[in-house]
């Protein structure tokens, strides 16, 4: 037998790979004949970057066209090399990690791409290389990647995540593919909302169209919850596709989510989606956020969890394109049907919010089927003559630049791309907290056609949400200056916009590129104007934190840590806004009906309908009563009242604390909300619209039949100040508001403030008053104590009665109780 030579083994050569960015971009070969070099801002974002790379979240925002992707394979491959470990790089659709894919292998970097079940290869397995993958394979229920151990995640267009994450959160009961168990589950909710009024509205879902959605609130989901889960169970959806990923995340938490029913569909979803509980947010996991708008800080922390530790970016004029914006509403009211006239001969790309929305183009254009749409832009793209395509709520991941489109049409707001934030948008406006959402799905709207800076276009704004929202300049704060700006053009250049042709012609100009175009352009983008900033970023980002811990918390069903989060942040949020201070009681009041503290939990359910009416009410007493011979005022006082198993009756527990402001020590916002509570203890609507809506007045009271109170609040005016003409015409304004949004005919204008004369040149009218808010701090004392003999001395029986009498002799009544304020008409004020 011969001897084994081993001579000839020796441990193999160990090639250092580099970790700096720069570094490995020198060592790759680029084959990308596109890439000569790094563009400064790329350096500059790199060098930045690695001296901040053992952070847990970073943002880097690059605008399109910059070079994002080979910034985001060469973040990526660094980090394969410094961790020997596994990177996931995700994006939005398998069309982009193709895509990505390919500009990796022409930048000289490898990867492994992971789509519809499988690897490409295994270098990720072996740590040498990162894999390129989309959000819905990481997010979805039972996800692969949710099971290894990750060293870094770069997640790209980081914007985009938030409707997907929240996709894959929607267990989405279809009425047309599982009919028996929609009617199964839905039949459960029908005595509910039978018993509350809805009886008609909860019949209309009888129709598959129906677009309207009913509102399950989680009181009733607590009272149904073994039978739903008896149902789904044996309904199997762990063996349908379209079931078993969101099946997997929800299966024993359905008792912690909201549950939406339309004609069509029944949507169970986490109010909060718990984000940082999955494995990718582990303290110990990197993560970068790549984007051309990260969006506002409170949007980004309701999809990530946290706002990132640093952002990166770096100075580029890529990106911003030269575009000419037209608004075709100042033309006609009809604005797509001038819209449609203008683009007739030219190519065009149109974006809409829903398929529904988009069957008003059918007739000039071309709507794909969800599952055609990668390969319905493809061939957009290579069509030289005059296509239109209309694409349903894809607001990224579609690129267009130079001559492949030169015009698009953005048609109607880009919100609810779910039954939830639908109807948080559509049933409790809470405009304030989409703001942000719906500010980046704009942004990144208007970059579908535009890649550089030498790139031009013109883009048509149809729709009137959309057009009021994109010109009311609390929103443009939520905007990029360069885009804000261009809107403010094309605002001017609309003006003189009288028939279709004017638009076309107006087109022509931009597109062309006419002399006359070019130096109007480079005037006004040059302009030094003034903008509004944003809102309080601070208060915002509070409120989304505490949805984001309160979720993660319910998850894990800590009830009392959840209650805690939100019963100590609940007095703050009502003062930001009082319709998520509502969303959030009703939470709360499921975290303490969990926790078995009934008592709470129904103050908490009765805030949130007593606040935002189109919250459904727990059933009450006082609600059984409204058949009863009593106003609305009386039945819903009553049912302001707490009664327990032993027929108890009690308060409000915060009714003292939501009125304190009202002795003049708050701020502003404080003040608007103390106002609004005295309303709604009053047991009137009581609204705060020009902090809902970014319009109207700052409080309105109402009560149907009866006169409205429109308030405006000047409570920080000094004594020495006078009403000004723009405080008078902004009070004409909010009452125009009111007329147009409610269907009050009388309605009082009232300033509360100090006693001061109108200026000269205000004008006010002889119907226009002005009171001190110690009007209404003795307003609420009589209130209180009125509620306190009620308490005292009626029996849950004879209750609605007892409001009824003690209101009437108190004078508590509306509008009867405004004649015991001291109140003056502004315009004899001397």
């Amino acid at each position: 037998m011969t001897t084994f030579d081993f001579s000839g083994i020796k441990p193999p050569k160990q090639e250092v790979a580099p970790v700096d960015p720069i570094e490995l971009f020198i060592k790759v070969k680029v084959t990308d004949p596109a890439i000569n070099d790094l563009w400064l801002a790329q350096g500059d974002a790199l060098r930045e970057w690695h001296k901040n790379r053992s952070r847990g979240d970073i943002g880097l925002v690059l605008n399109t066209g910059a070079g994002k992707t080979l910034v985001g394979l060469l973040m990526a491959q660094s980090l394969v090399n410094e961790t020997k470990g596994k990177v996931i790089y995700v994006c939005s659709s398998i069309q982009l990690v193709e895509q990505t894919a390919g500009k990796a292998k022409g930048y000289g970097l490898q990867c492994t791409t992971y789509f519809r079940g499988g690897f490409s290869n295994d270098l990720y397995s072996r740590g040498k290389a990162p894999c390129i993958t989309t959000y819905q394979a990481v997010f979805r229920g039972g996800s692969k990647f949710a099971r290894e151990d990750v060293d870094a995640v770069i997640f790209d267009d980081a914007h985009a995540a938030e409707h997907i994450i929240r996709d894959h959160f929607s267990l989405k009961i279809d009425r047309k593919e599982n009919a028996a168990l929609y009617s199964t589950l839905i039949a459960l909710f029908r005595e509910y909302f039978y018993n509350i009024g809805k009886s008609g509205t909860f019949e209309e879902l009888a129709t598959p169209g129906c677009q309207k959605l009913l509102f399950v609130p989680p009181f009733e989901v607590h009272r149904q919850f073994s039978e739903i889960v008896r149902v789904l169970t044996s309904a199997k959806l762990s063996s349908n596709i379209e079931t078993a990923f969101p099946w997997e995340y929800l299966r024993d938490r359905i008792d912690l989510c909201a549950f939406v029913i339309s004609g069509g569909s029944l949507t169970i979803t986490p109010p909060f989606i718990p984000i940082r509980q999955l494995p990718y947010f582990r303290k110990e996991v990197r993560r970068i956020y790549l984007s051309a708008t990260l969006g506002a800080p409170d949007a980004f922390t309701r999809t990530f969890g946290k706002v990132p530790e640093i952002i990166i970016a770096p100075e580029t004029k890529a990106g911003k394109c030269e575009r000419l914006i037209l608004f075709p509403s100042n033309v006609d009211e009809n604005d797509v049907a001038v819209a449609k006239e203008a683009i007739k001969g030219r190519k065009t790309l149109i974006l809409v919010p829903t398929r529904k929305r988009s069957k008003l183009w059918d007739d000039i254009a071309y709507i794909p089927e969800q599952e055609k749409v990668t390969e319905s832009v493809d061939m957009f793209k290579k069509d030289s003559s005059t296509p239109k395509l209309v694409l349903a709520a894809r607001y990224d991941g579609v690129d267009l630049p130079g001559d492949t489109c030169r015009v698009m049409v953005i048609d109607d707001l880009p919100t609810g791309l779910g039954h939830l934030e639908r109807y948080m948008w559509e049933s409790l406006n809470l405009n304030k907290t989409l703001r942000s959402t719906v500010a980046s799905r704009i942004i990144q709207s208007f970059g579908r056609i535009s890649r550089g800076l030498s790139d031009h276009g013109g883009v048509l704004i149809t729709g009137k949400k959309l057009v009021d929202w994109l010109l009311t300049p609390k929103n443009q704060a939520y905007l990029p200056r360069f885009l804000t700006m261009q809107i403010m053009l094309g605002q001017e250049v609309s003006k003189n916009l009288k028939k279709a042709e004017d638009v076309d012609s107006a087109l022509t100009g931009c597109l062309g590129r006419s002399e006359g175009w070019l130096k109007a352009y480079e005037q006004f983008m040059n302009t030094d104007v003034e903008l509004n900033g944003v809102d309080s970023e601070e208060e915002s980002v509070a409120i989304a934190s505490a949805e984001v811990t309160f979720g993660a918390m319910m998850w894990d069903r800590n009830y009392a840590g959840a209650a805690k989060v939100f019963a100590e942040s609940l007095e703050s949020t009502f003062a930001v806004s009082s319709n998520t201070g509502a969303w959030h009681s009703l939470w709360l009041g499921m975290a303490y009906e969990l926790m078995g503290d009934s008592e709470r939990a129904t103050g908490m359910y009765s805030k949130a309908h007593q606040v935002q009416k189109n919250i459904p009410q727990i059933c009450t007493f006082a609600k059984a009563m409204s058949g009863k011979a009593f106003t609305d005022q009386v039945i819903e006082v009553a049912s302001q009242f707490k009664i327990n198993e032993e027929g108890k009756i009690s308060l409000p527990k915060t009714i003292a604390s939501d009125l304190s402001a009202l002795d003049g020590a708050g701020t502003s916002s404080q003040t608007e909300e103390a106002l609004r509570a005295l309303g709604q203890y009053l047991g009137l609507q009581a609204l705060r619209p020009d902090n809902e809506c970014n319009t109207g007045p700052d409080v309105l009271w109402l009560l149907p039949g009866c006169p409205a109170l429109c308030m405006e609040v000047k409570t920080d005016k000094k004594e020495t100040s006078n009403y000004t003409k723009g405080d008078i015409g902004q009070m004409n304004d909010h009452l125009q508001w009111v007329y147009d949004n409610t269907e009050s005919k009388d309605v009082r204008l009232l300033f509360v403030g100090p006693i001061s004369p109108a200026t000269h040149a205000a004008n006010p009218s002889q119907f226009v008053y002005v009171c001190q808010l110690e009007e209404f701090l003795i307003l609420g004392k009589r209130l209180i104590a009125a509620l306190e003999d009620v308490k005292n001395y009626a029996l849950p029986l004879t209750l609605p009665q007892c409001v009824q009498d003690v209101f009437a002799a108190r004078n508590l009544l509306w509008p009867d109780c405004l004649g015991s304020f001291k109140v003056y008409k502004l315009k004899d004020i001397k």
